[in-house]
């Protein structure tokens, strides 16, 4: 089991570029529910050049939401990460479809 902050519209900056997750929800499968957030990338102070991408990230299956805060007041979830391949491979294929994302990153 791992914790999920929900920390959304926050850019993570590193030396080539950043992250910043926009938006998060649940989809159900199999009768249990996938927490997923989705944001975009971008490589802008690189030396190679620019890139960017929308991307999911899957924190796991939902097992307490919201169940408290941290420090900063914000609500964490706890998580069981996806481990099955082939719940892996359909929960990519709903989000690429319904998100229009072009990578799925799992916990």
């Amino acid at each position: 089991m791992r914790d999920y902050s929900h920390e959304l519209n926050t850019e993570i900056r590193s030396i080539s570029g950043g992250y910043l997750l926009e938006e998060e929800g649940r989809i159900e499968i199999e009768g249990r529910e996938v927490l997923y957030a989705v944001g975009n990338a971008a490589v802008d102070s690189s030396c190679c050049g620019v890139y960017g991408c929308r991307f999911a990230v899957v924190p796991g299956y939902v097992v307490r939401w919201k169940f408290t805060t941290n420090k900063a007041g914000i609500f964490i979830t706890r998580v069981e990460p996806v481990t099955d391949s082939p719940a892996k491979k359909e929960i990519e294929e709903i989000l690429r479809k319904m998100k229009m994302v072009a990578q799925v990153v799992f916990w």
